[in-house]
């Protein structure tokens, strides 16, 4: 069987206020099923002034008024991914680009004002589904970019819509901080039905909402082990995440559960008890070692496929690496900045999300 395996990376400058806009940029790695692997560039309208330089590709609100130049510039890259019909879905900074899937050419930018800092994206026939992170707000855009609804969480886990949060333009605004954004930090987006599943960071845990009543509630996770959640994905009837120090977990419904004969005691449902999981340790598998970083997540039948490494101060590189659930290594592809452009301005490269494309 043909298919592909597409891997969003950002990177970031030492010097926040270098301006490279008119270029375009490596943001996308695609490896084929005979592990070969192609490096794709798009451009990157920051400021105002380049949203309408690439006016002719834009879909959706060009800059408000009030919206003012950023005062540093952000990272630059794709992040979220998902697809939908014939078209991959990749987040940046301020926008969601649609891309062909057949040769990953950009067909158009799609933005709004509260696009911003965007993590995991989701897409299907009716939604693309973005997170204001900063703010832990869900917002609902069609595919010309326009606002069709949004709401926010609150750490008491009550769901509002502020409708003021559209006043501003968020597209301009770069984080100001180390650390993870807003109370939640949600990072990967699903929608099942009526419910919208968010991973928290800085919960460590999933925050469902149901769109229909409004009302949230929180998934936990019977961890084993210190991890740092990051990525989430709903396959095959069970859950997959990741660790930002090097771990998969993939967790279950504890009466589903099938990792261990100890979670089918017959007393089990005499305890309080959400899902249970399986740890993969990387340096436990063929790949060997503790990752620096790990994120984005993508599976197939058995495979399972992350990125990993770029954290802060370490080499200017990345992995996409593919794995067995037993521990397997299929491949694993290096990215590195010195075969893309001018490594002595930059402050780190790393990869974002992964996405399995079959044809």
């Amino acid at each position: 069987m043909s298919f592909k395996i597409a891997a969003s990376f950002v990177h970031e400058y030492n010097d926040l206020d270098y301006k490279i806009e008119k270029e375009k940029l490596p943001a996308l790695v695609i490896n084929d099923s005979s592990n070969k692997a192609s490096v794709h560039n798009y451009p990157f309208p920051r400021n105002i002034s380049d949203f309408f330089d690439y006016k002719s590709i834009i879909s959706g609100l060009m800059p408000k008024q009030n919206a003012e130049n950023f005062k540093k510039l952000p990272r630059f890259g794709l992040t979220g991914l998902a697809q939908c019909g014939n078209n991959l879905y990749a987040g940046s900074w301020n926008a969601v680009y649609e891309i062909s899937k057949s040769d990953f050419s950009l067909k158009r930018i799609i933005t709004n004002q509260m696009m911003n800092d965007l993590h995991g994206i989701y897409v299907d026939k009716e939604y693309i589904i973005t997170v204001l992170t900063g703010k832990d707000t869900v917002v609902f855009s069609d595919f010309d970019g326009k606002i069709i609804d949004h709401f926010t969480i609150g750490n008491d886990l009550t769901v509002s819509k502020n409708i003021n949060l559209e006043n501003i333009d968020w597209r301009f605004l770069s984080k100001q901080f180390r650390g993870a954004t807003g109370i939640w930090h949600f990072n990967y987006v699903q929608r099942f039905g009526n419910e919208i599943w968010l991973t928290a960071r800085n919960l460590g845990a999933i925050i469902v909402v149901n769109i229909k009543t409004l009302k949230a509630h929180i998934r936990t996770i019977n961890q084993k082990t210190v991890v740092l959640l990051h990525d989430g994905l709903h396959y095959n009837d069970e859950y997959y995440f990741t660790s930002i120090d090097g771990k998969i977990i993939i967790a279950s419904e504890a009466k589903q559960s099938k990792f261990n004969p100890r979670e089918e005691i017959e007393s089990i449902n005499n305890f309080s008890r959400d899902m249970v999981c399986e740890l993969i340790r990387l340096e436990e598998t063929e790949f060997g070692r503790q990752p620096n970083w790990c994120r984005g997540l993508a599976c197939n039948k058995d495979e399972i496929y992350i990125t990993v490494d770029g954290l802060h101060g370490s080499d200017l590189s990345f992995g996409l690496v593919g794995l067995k659930r037993s521990g397997e290594k299929i491949f694993e592809t290096r990215i590195n900045w010195q075969e893309l452009g001018k490594a002595e301005f930059l402050r780190y490269v790393t990869g974002f999300d992964v996405e399995y494309i079959s044809k």
